[in-house]
């Protein structure tokens, strides 16, 4: 190969490679881009793996302490083998709490890791709820900016069509001066669906950040997971994480109650002194050295102002536990119960729209034009219709919207990421 015809495909290479369009983004990598993203949920997991890292800590023994003291030295000469009851001792005190008092206080930091994890879970559900609502207002003014562009060339047409029928004495300049206003006020619906739309990048952008958020979305519907049927959303309330966050916090009391009742318990402390003792005795023996042991036993004798206080203040707030639970189940209960409705019904509306609402206003478009074209009809009656189908393809996208906007809220209160 000759050196021009290498320049030459090297140079058709380079020109030929253009850059490459981003790809789409989908429902799905917006969420899992949203999990990557989010903050919050690695600020949760963070406090959570400190509350078990601090459980560890809570179900060990007190540190021992160290014990050294010089007893029943002589002040006349400050001699430590001068008096046999001179002793250098050291000793190691260690306290032990009552019962299984550590074994409780572990279990409740635990209670709190979990409490942490199931705000971790939540949250990640959350983020995700929060996205693909998001996601759906960008579709929604997407398309709606789509179909009204696609109608302005209708208008634009159409305004020509009365300006030169106009000029031939046909039509009056009442119609011009009605296509020209509703012209002007599709393009000024443009520009707000415009504005609307670069609102949801934004709000978007805080997800994912502001490159992917600019990427271009599909044009077809985002899918959607599976629906379950009510009776499946409503067993599966049981495991919401909203839900086991009041389950753990319930089980946080439990062992609170549990480790106040071992306070009725006897606690202890060992004491371990071993007394060196120097010089000799009287017959040139050396003396012997003393080892001491103690042992300090807690009498939890006068219970009336203190263990039964705290017994009860913990018994209360497990109670309180168990009412915020029940709460708790009732309040998501109803939001899902309202949001199942909203979503059988917004179904209902959508079926409506699209079997025959849709096929309805298209045809009397089509219609009224002939008639129009027949002068069988007038221009208002031709411009009402068309405004009537761009509203009705308008209000069917928005019913689609509504009910996946419900659908997502649904997926939430199922616990489906």
């Amino acid at each position: 190969m000759h050196t021009y015809q290498i320049v030459v495909f090297i140079l058709g290479i380079l020109f030929s490679v253009g850059p490459q369009a981003e790809p789409p983004l989908s429902i799905e990598e917006a969420g899992r881009l949203a999990l990557d993203h989010d903050p919050r949920i690695k600020q949760i997991e963070a406090r959570g793996a400190g509350l078990m890292a601090r459980s560890v800590a809570d179900g060990q023994l007190p540190d021992p302490k160290l014990k050294l003291d010089l007893s029943n030295l002589p002040v006349d000469g400050f001699d430590l083998s001068q008096e046999p009851m001179t002793q250098l001792r050291f000793g190691i005190i260690q306290s032990i709490p009552p019962g299984d008092t550590l074994l409780y206080r572990q279990q409740q930091t635990e209670a709190l890791s979990g409490v942490e994890a199931m705000r971790a879970l939540e949250q990640r559900l959350n983020v995700i709820r929060e996205v693909r609502l998001v996601y759906l207002e960008r579709f929604l003014q997407a398309q709606t900016l789509a179909i009204l562009q696609e109608n302005r060339a209708f208008f634009s047409d159409l305004l020509d069509i009365t300006e030169r029928q106009y000029a031939a004495g046909r039509d009056n300049q009442h119609d011009v001066i009605r296509s020209q206003l509703e012209l002007s006020l599709i393009d000024e619906r443009i520009l707000s669906t415009g504005q609307k739309r670069d609102a949801a990048i934004v709000a978007l952008s805080r997800y994912i950040g502001i490159v992917d958020a600019e990427r271009p979305i599909p044009e077809v519907f985002p899918q959607l997971h599976h629906m379950e049927t009510k009776p499946e959303l409503e067993a599966r309330l049981q495991q919401h994480p909203l839900i086991s966050i009041e389950n753990a916090l319930m089980e946080f009391n439990k062992k609170r109650i549990a480790e106040v009742e071992e306070t009725y318990k006897p606690g202890y402390t060992v004491d371990i002194t071993y007394g060196h003792r120097s010089g000799n005795n009287l017959d040139g023996s050396s003396r012997p050295d003393f080892l001491s042991a103690m042992l300090l036993v807690d009498i939890p004798l006068f219970t009336d102002k203190r263990q039964d206080k705290r017994l009860a203040e913990a018994t209360k707030n497990h109670l309180a536990a168990t009412f915020a639970r029940t709460d708790r189940l009732y309040e998501i209960r109803a939001m899902a119960m309202t949001q199942y409705s909203d979503w059988e019904t917004l179904g209902r509306r959508l079926d409506l729209f699209e079997q025959r609402a849709l096929a309805e206003a298209r045809d009397n478009t089509e219609s009224t034009l002939n008639a129009y074209q027949s002068d069988v009809t007038d221009f208002t009656s031709l411009m009402r219709a068309q405004l009537t189908e761009l509203d009705t393809l308008i209000e069917t996208l928005k019913v689609r919207i509504d009910r996946a906007r419900a659908q997502v809220n649904l997926l939430y209160f199922g616990g489906e990421e």
